[in-house]
């Protein structure tokens, strides 16, 4: 079943804005650490396929 994009922000709204007990006393919320993880994840990806490209250039160059 698909739900209609209000909705959707809704929930997703609802599930940053509350945060967990124990994280309260930090003043942290869930959303802010997971896009930075995100994040660090997406960078990660985008040196991995660099390095490759790179490495398979320099594999055909020495064809």
């Amino acid at each position: 079943m698909r739900i209609g994009a209000e909705a959707s922000v809704r929930v997703l709204h609802r599930r940053c804005s509350e945060p967990l007990p124990a994280r309260r006393a930090r003043g942290r919320g869930i959303c802010e650490s997971g896009v930075f993880v995100l994040d660090v994840v997406y960078l990660l990806g985008i040196i991995a396929v660099f390095v490759l490209v790179g490495l398979i250039a320099r594999g055909v160059e020495k064809l």
